[in-house]
């Protein structure tokens, strides 16, 4: 019994000859200064744009590609439908008889009217979601 007391009362003492561990850190700063060596934790502190500046600025660049594209689609409605020489349907209405023109306006007329109608209303939607983007 004598030595297992001794063995015991060993490892007592040896539990306090041991140094407390060191207090945990209380922020993510403390713990990563206690890991580095040669660098601070400033050293990895970045100033970074605010959500603010980006947001503006991708709102900036989405209102220009907008305008450029409500630009393309009106430009091709007129193409399609306008009142200038240049425009599809005042060509195929002004081709002679019996000409592949005349075909043409005759059989699909319609059809470029009502394309011409739905690019007008997509072109609409878009600048009314360009004045929203403008007022917010």
């Amino acid at each position: 019994m004598r030595s297992f007391e001794h063995a015991f009362n060993v490892v007592l003492e040896a539990d306090e000859a041991v140094p407390a561990p060191a207090a945990a850190p209380k922020s993510d700063k403390e713990a990563m200064a206690q890991t580095l060596t040669s660098t601070t934790p400033q050293d990895f502190d970045i100033q970074s744009p605010g959500r603010e500046k980006l947001v503006d600025h991708v709102k900036a660049e989405q209102g220009t590609k907008l305008r450029e594209w409500v630009s393309k689609i009106d430009e091709f409605i007129g193409f399609l439908n306008g009142t200038d020489a240049n425009s599809m349907q005042v060509q195929l209405h002004a081709a002679p008889c019996d000409s592949i023109f005349e075909d043409i306006a005759r059989s699909e007329k319609k059809k470029i009217a009502r394309l011409a109608a739905e690019l007008s209303s997509l072109s609409e939607s878009l600048k009314g979601y360009l004045i929203s983007s403008n007022d917010r």
